[in-house]
Order: C-alpha cells, then sequence, then structure tokens
C-alpha cells in the first residue's frame, strides 16, 4: 500500500492518503470523527486485488492539514470531491464510516458522473427516530463538557456509547487513544456542524441519485422505516451483531463478507 499526499483547494488543504491496486472501479474509504484512514487497513488490504482503492486521512484528522475556518460536513465534501477529480477517478464508490455517511451523501448530491455508488458504514441509523426530552437534554449537557476538556471527555463518550459488551479491548483502547490526540479545536467545530447537519438528513437522502447501501451494527439496531420513507431510490443494510461502532476493525472477516456482497451488487450494475 502506497503512502502518497495531494495538495488541493488552492494549496490550502493538503491530504494524506493510502493507495493500492488497479482495478476498473475506483474505491475511495472515508473515516468517522476522530479517526483516520488506518482504520481501513484490513479492507484495503482485502480489496487491493480486485479494485483500485484509496483511504483519505480528512483535513484536520491523522497526517492531513488545512487552512481553514470551517469545519464542514460541506467543505469536507469539497475535498474529496476535488481529490476525485484531481486524480481522475472514474467508476468511484464512496464509502463512509459514521460522520462520513454525510459526508458521503454531501458528495453523491453533486452528481458527480465520476461516481457510481456508495456505500454507508454504521450511519443513517436514527432516521425519524424521535429522542426524549431526557435524552435531548442528556446530549446538550455533553457540548459544554466537550468543549471545555476535550481530551477526557471524548474518550469517555466513546467507552459509554460507541461500544458493544463484546467490542474487543484492544479496539476500545485504540478509538479512546485516537479521540484523546486529535485536535480538539477542529475536532469538537467538526462536531457541532455535524449535529447541525444531520437535521437536513432526511431530506438529503430523498435526493440521493443512487440506492444506499449500509454495513450497519445491531447495536443499537436501524430504524428501517426512515430509510423505507426517505430512500427513494431504496436501499439495502447488511447488519451484523454483537459489534460496536467500528465494525471494520471488530470482526473483520464478516464485515469484508459483507462489503463484497454490497460492492458486487453495485459493480454488476455498471
Amino acid at each position: 500500500m502506497e503512502q502518497k499526499d495531494i495538495k488541493l483547494r488552492s494549496n490550502k488543504v493538503k491530504l494524506y492518503y493510502l493507495h493500492g491496486g488497479e482495478g476498473e472501479f475506483s474505491l475511495v474509504f472515508l473515516h468517522g470523527w476522530c479517526i483516520n484512514a488506518q482504520y481501513w487497513q484490513d479492507q484495503l488490504d482485502h480489496c487491493t486485488e480486485q479494485y483500485s482503492v484509496y483511504a483519505i486521512d480528512l483535513a484536520g484528522f491523522g497526517k492531513s492539514t488545512a487552512q481553514r475556518e470551517d469545519w464542514t460536513i460541506q467543505e469536507y465534501a469539497l475535498d474529496v470531491a476535488e481529490f476525485i477529480d484531481a486524480l481522475g477517478l472514474s467508476k468511484v464508490i464512496l464509502l463512509g464510516h459514521s460522520m462520513s455517511g454525510e459526508i458521503m451523501l454531501e458528495i453523491a448530491l453533486q452528481k458527480n458522473p465520476a461516481i457510481i455508488g456508495v456505500v454507508g458504514v454504521d450511519n443513517f441509523k436514527f432516521i425519524d427516530v424521535e429522542f426524549t426530552a431526557e435524552q435531548m437534554e442528556q446530549f446538550q449537557a455533553f457540548y459544554p463538557l466537550l468543549q471545555n476538556d476535550f481530551k477526557t471527555h471524548a474518550p469517555a463518550y466513546a467507552e459509554r456509547m460507541l461500544f458493544h459488551p463484546l467490542s474487543p479491548k484492544l479496539v476500545i483502547e485504540r478509538v479512546k487513544a485516537d479521540f484523546a490526540s486529535a485536535n480538539p479545536d477542529i475536532s469538537f467545530a467538526v462536531f457541532t456542524n455535524l449535529m447541525q447537519y444531520s437535521s437536513t438528513v432526511p431530506e438529503k437522502l430523498e435526493n440521493l441519485p443512487y440506492e444506499l447501501y449500509l454495513i450497519n451494527t445491531d447495536f443499537p439496531p436501524t430504524n428501517l422505516a426512515g430509510l423505507e420513507n426517505h430512500c427513494k431510490n431504496g436501499f439495502r443494510v447488511y447488519s451484523l451483531s454483537n459489534a460496536g461502532h467500528y465494525p471494520m476493525i471488530e470482526k473483520t472477516a464478516e464485515f469484508n463478507r459483507l462489503l463484497d456482497q454490497a460492492l458486487s451488487a453495485i459493480t454488476s450494475r455498471n
């Protein structure tokens, strides 16, 4: 796997990425909040014989940087869209974990002809779910904690909310360490914008020009009724049990098997 970087957005963004393979179809892997491209290593190794694969460190995370004040989903989508164009990629399938589901969605809505499909990983699980007043109050109370002491409360949030009782301890500690070492100002800005963006997701899903593929854990389960209400071009959910929010490193073999199914379904149509 080659390690590379590229300057984009008038040289204001420098993206580090991993690349391997020379297949007809290009897979672009986008990681979740506060982690990095290395979380996709097993999938890159698995897919490199059949596909051309790319895994990006999003700006402000991992080894990637950007000169900007706006850490929005829209800005990240512009970064990735320009990455695809700059490398001249075609027959692109976007794969987005966690918050990158929203980035993936925003890119897809631009209707770039190079993109042929999207695969989300543990996202869009709560479409049309109404949270209780108590749940909303607890969530709002988390904001100042995260803002005032990110290094303490981000890992605590991960341990409390993002793992299954059977999640491997090494995975939990890896995620907590990455959360603790993330840039607190950028990470908090991204988190805040993500929460604002999430309210627009149901409407945006209605305009998604592709069938939506999701590889989600059932902890908690995906609200299928919400997806049925908004995914006008259809959706498929491949479910994993006994895993937390990071199925690609918690249950690698099973995840890769489901990934193969999703990719085969998309490529067979193209």
